[in-house]
């Protein structure tokens, strides 16, 4: 029996002897009470290196920047070596997340698993996407073509998608048509020549996608599937950009690197693939590939460089490092209590053979002494350093393992006054670029003298060719390519929905127009029941909820009791819409037009366009218009009589812009216009109205005037954003601390 413990200290041994005095092991006892060597060689811990430490982050992206932040402070101020360095998970799935996020921020990591499956590798992943388009596995929609383009192999960003769409739009609006940007780009995709009248590098880009999917059309009966992929790859020339960025360092090296590695593994189970199965078409690999979640058994080494392992307890068995980060331990994940086998139960089997008395056996206590073994032996595997780490926030909680080490020290938290042991201060060359550059621009502000230091060390790191580090690469300092206004060759469209947008904040109603933004799911629930409300045969619930559930697949949600709670707030919105319907039949009004478009100008050079959900008829002629909203109710009455929106709406009326809509209606006159919520309702309806009342001469003067000025910003050539943060729990912030917004250019 071995008396002696030749690896960690006391706290470490204290750690482990509190876990593994928890497992019910028969004969278990001598072994257990060894203790540790007085060792000269054991390194003695640093004061502000404490041996065992936990950390609680508030989300998963801060859990693994914060574990990144431990190991690169053991690297860097204690000298231990990358490889003497190493994080536990409980399971192998929360592997590949980890060690990207990891490696994301310059933390190398590797490790003993086999890899990930192609299929969940983003480079490959989005070369099967584009030969499944190719060789029509798979519809080009609109969804498809934004991943086609915005991938790898499209080259475009969020804001060229955008770009393009707008393009299309504008000439499809310009003959006549109406269909959406999104549905453009997925039929120029399908067309080659359709691009060749819209200029810019989005323009060019996509048409040469566009192309490669012509060509993949014209080889898919007869070309195997490694003809498939080379024809993809030469054609999609990002091999050259990818070798230069692998060549390099930091971040974007990395990707590149796992990028290659991903595409080369593809492309060597391809020719495996042609070599075992000859006279298979391509569908046939694409299915193996993209329907297995396992990695292909890999012939190369495994990685033995100096990096971070990355590995599950039962894989550094026999192995020592002189720090290990145990991650997630979220309750419910580790210990998991869940019985093992519980479909089979072999455990039972094996009992009732060996005569054993199952009834006397607590399977939950033989799960929890796995989990507290597996645990022991995470935690013994270090000779320094233990670090707890878990999400812990209103969803999650840590795992009742942190009361294992009741006296570690919160490295997030403050203690004794001060500050948390894990600083801010950057570790990285990206982060200690932007602390000079940040303390370079204050000090200038300061005086000149006091920049010199910072000055010198950017220029080192310019010199070692450290990304950010050079002022020609800096934001803000170049000249703007065009000063040139946003509108200057086509007259402002103004819509009503923006316009409170515009004068609210227009420097935040530019981004939005530039770069776009993505749809919320209160959003695209609002979306669905316009929709619903505009095709329903009859304004009876059941009727209105059927158009809703044609389109309630479109909707992504991450979990399903999200989705539930989500159907049944949309079915009170429906509830309350069919009772609006049925108030609208009652008192015999008219329904003149649904989503009725409209569009007149207010100046030369400024037109007002747009739809109105509901134009509606009273039996005495009075013409409301309506606009359905599905958010919160908006109870203020000048705020209603100054809705710019409703506005916008009777001056269409005023303009005799809805006459082609009231025509075969005889005479009628100006009835104001109105909201309509269902969200919450009053007076006992499930809805609510919000009333602006009709507009004189005077007031839709004074609007006419309103829009103007609202065009004049938007066609401006920079825009200015409002100060916020002017608030701080309740109490104002000084002027002096608020952020000074400067102008931005729209280029």
């Amino acid at each position: 029996m071995l008396e002696t413990v030749h690896r960690g200290g006391p706290e470490l041994r204290a750690l482990v002897a509190r876990t593994v005095e928890r497992i019910g092991t028969a004969a278990a006892g001598p072994q257990r009470r060894a203790a540790v060597a007085a060792s000269p060689a054991r390194v003695e811990p640093h004061p502000e290196r404490p041996a065992v430490a936990t950390l609680r982050a508030t989300t998963p992206a801060r859990h693994a920047a914060a574990i990144a932040r431990v190991l690169r402070e053991e690297h860097l101020l204690h000298d231990v070596p990358w490889s003497r360095l190493a994080v536990v998970v409980r399971s192998g799935a929360q592997i590949p997340e980890l060690a990207r996020a990891l490696s994301r921020a310059e933390v190398p990591t590797r490790t003993t698993g086999r890899g990930t499956p192609l299929r969940d590798d983003p480079a490959p992943r989005a070369l099967l996407a584009l030969i499944e388009v190719g060789i029509g596995r798979r519809p080009l929609d609109a969804e498809t073509a934004a991943e086609l383009l915005t991938g790898p192999f499209g080259g475009l960003d969020p804001l060229g998608l955008r770009r393009l769409r707008l393009a299309l739009r504008h000439e499809e609006l310009a003959g006549g048509g109406t269909r959406p940007g999104a549905e453009l780009v997925a039929e120029a995709l399908a067309a080659p020549g359709r691009l060749a009248t819209i200029e810019g590098r989005a323009a060019t880009r996509a048409a040469r996608l566009a192309e490669t999917l012509e060509v993949l059309r014209g080889m898919a009966d007869d070309a195997t599937i490694e003809e498939l992929l080379w024809t993809a790859w030469e054609r999609s020339r990002v091999a050259e950009r990818w070798r230069r960025a692998a060549l390099g360092s930091g971040i974007e090296a990395a990707e590149a690197n796992r990028d290659l590695d991903g595409v080369v593994a593809l492309f060597a189970a391809a020719k495996r693939y042609v070599e075992q199965r000859p006279v298979d078409k391509p569908d046939t690999f694409l299915e193996h590939v993209l329907d297995s979640d396992i990695a292909d058994d890999l012939l190369a080494p495994a990685r033995v460089d100096d990096a971070v392992l990355v590995a599950t307890p039962s894989a550094v068995v026999g192995l020592e490092f002189r720090t290990v980060v145990v991650a997630s331990l979220q309750d419910g994940a580790w210990p998991n209590l869940r019985p093992r086998g519980s479909l089979l139960a072999p455990q039972r089997l094996v009992r009732a053979l060996e005569g054993r008395d199952a009834a006397s056996i607590d399977e939950r206590k033989l799960v929890l002494d796995d989990e507290l073994r597996m645990f022991a032996l995470a935690v013994s595997r270090a000779s320094e350093r233990v670090v707890l780490a878990a999400v812990d926030n209103d969803d999650e909680t840590s795992s009742v393992l942190f009361s294992l080490a009741p006296d570690a020290v919160e490295l997030l938290r403050p203690h004794d006054g001060r500050p948390p042991r894990l600083s801010a201060t950057p570790l990285t060359l990206r982060g200690l670029t932007g602390l000079l550059r940040r303390d370079l621009a204050r000090a200038s502000a300061a005086g000149a003298g006091a920049a010199a230091d910072a000055a010198s060390l950017l220029a080192l790191l310019a010199e070692r060719q450290v990304t950010g580090a050079d002022p020609d690469e800096w934001l803000g300092l170049r000249e703007p390519s065009t000063d040139a206004p946003l509108f200057s060759d086509e007259p402002v469209r103004v819509s009503p929905s923006q316009l409170a947008n515009v004068e609210e904040s227009p420097l935040d109603w530019a981004v939005s127009r530039l770069a776009g933004g993505s749809s919320s799911i209160a959003m695209s629930v609002g979306t669905i029941v316009h929709w619903a409300m505009e095709t329903a045969e009859s304004p009876e619930v059941e009727a209105l909820w059927a158009q809703v559930e044609r389109r309630w697949p479109e909707l992504p949600f991450d979990a399903p009791w999200i989705a539930e709670f989500q159907r049944r707030a949309t079915l009170g919105l429906i509830r309350a819409l069919a009772e609006y319907l049925r108030d609208f039949a009652a008192h015999d009004k008219t329904l003149v037009a649904a989503e009725g478009r409209f569009r007149f100008p207010v100046a030369d050079d400024v037109i007002v366009s747009g739809s109105i959900d509901r134009v509606e008829l009273a039996p005495g002629g009075e013409v409301v218009i309506v606009d359905l909203k599905t958010g919160t109710p908006e109870t203020s009455q000048p705020v209603i009589d100054a809705h710019p929106q409703l506005a916008t709406y009777q001056l269409a009326y005023r303009e005799g812009v809805l006459d082609e809509f009231l025509a075969p209606h005889g005479e009628h006159r100006a009835g104001g216009a109105k909201l309509v919520f269902v969200k919450s309702g009053v007076r006992g309806k499930l809805y609510r109205e919000g009333v602006q009342l009709v507009l004189d001469e005077e007031s839709l003067a004074s609007f006419r005037e309103r829009i103007l000025e609202a065009a004049k910003v938007m066609a401006a050539a920079s825009f200015e954003g409002p100060r916020e943060a002017r608030e701080f729990r309740g109490k104002p912030v000084p002027e002096s601390l608020l952020p000074r917004v400067p102008e931005v250019t729209h280029d």
